[in-house]
């Protein structure tokens, strides 16, 4: 008859515990994969606001007037908020990564657990099984004896 230590509480145990740290793993990689679009997207934004940025670099005198008139101020300001913009769209971009380089670190200590967890689980199969041979090779020899 074989033994299934698979089925003990004490191996079983161990292998909820990796299912779980499993499951945060793909919750934390599935956050990181957001991150990522995000990422991507304010690079479009950035992309856009330092294009806009540079037609406004050498405008003329007509265009100069005509901005300030309508919104009151120059192509040199607006020069300098589209800058700003641009300037601020790249640290969110940073912060992204930042954010994103913590998460890994998140994944990696539960990898490791995992990998603690699993060399255990190891250990605990074979002790299960020793103990089960043992018992049943000494419930062997009580047979034998008795007969």
């Amino acid at each position: 008859m074989d033994f299934k230590y698979y089925e003990h509480s004490e191996w079983i145990a161990f292998r909820t515990k990796m299912q779980a740290i499993a499951k945060d793993v793909n919750r934390l990689e599935c956050k990181q994969s957001m991150l990522l679009t995000k990422i991507s997207n304010l690079e479009f934004a950035q992309d856009l606001v330092m294009r806009k940025k540079w037609d406004l670099e050498s405008v003329t005198k007509k265009t100069t007037k005509v901005l300030t008139e309508m919104t009151g101020d120059c192509d040199e300001c607006w020069f300098w908020k589209y800058d700003s913009a641009e300037d601020e769209i790249k640290d969110l971009r940073i912060s992204k990564c930042l954010e994103i380089a913590s998460i890994q670190a998140e994944i990696n200590l539960l990898k490791h657990r995992r990998e603690v967890l699993d060399k255990e689980q190891d250990a605990c199969r074979d002790r299960l099984t020793k103990e089960h041979n043992d018992a049943t090779k000494d419930q062997g020899l009580a047979t034998a004896s008795t007969n």
